[in-house]
């Protein structure tokens, strides 16, 4: 009997931290909700890009109402200037888990705040060189347009 409580009392447990966790991750938020804006592709080799803490949705250059590839994705850093999510990507019907990190880099114009996107498999491999970054741009939360736009 006392075993039967026991095992009893780890299930309670366990199911309650299933539970609080599955919880939490249907709360997060990013801290910066520029984050949740449309990411505007500033070159013609990447698509739109959209972002949520779990998921992630990559369009095709040549038109944005097609899905290119989509994830299911864990929120890793979630700070003002950057957030990384780690992925399990679907492409062209392979699967692979990849991490994503888009930092706000500078406001490239009046209404363009320019979003750097780099992706890679290992943490290791996490090159900072712009170079190897897709550029995106959102608009300022306080960007409002003057008379002479």
């Amino acid at each position: 009997m006392r075993n039967f409580v026991l095992i009893l009392g780890l299930l309670l447990t366990l199911s309650n931290c299933s539970y609080s966790k599955s919880l939490s991750v249907k709360q997060q938020k990013f801290v910066n909700p520029i984050f949740y804006q449309p990411l505007e592709p500033l070159s013609i080799t990447v698509g739109w890009t959209y972002l949520t803490p779990n998921t992630i949705d990559f369009r095709t250059p040549l038109d944005k109402n097609i899905v290119d590839s989509t994830g299911q994705c864990e929120l890793i850093e979630n700070e003002q200037d950057h957030i990384t999510l780690l992925c399990d990507i679907t492409w062209r019907n392979e699967k692979r888990k990849e991490y994503y990190t888009y930092i706000i880099k500078d406001l490239f114009m009046p209404n363009c705040w320019r979003i750097l996107e780099y992706h890679y498999q290992k943490i290791e491999d996490f090159s900072r060189n712009e170079m190897h970054a897709a550029k995106y741009c959102v608009t300022p939360p306080d960007y409002t347009l003057s008379k002479s736009n």
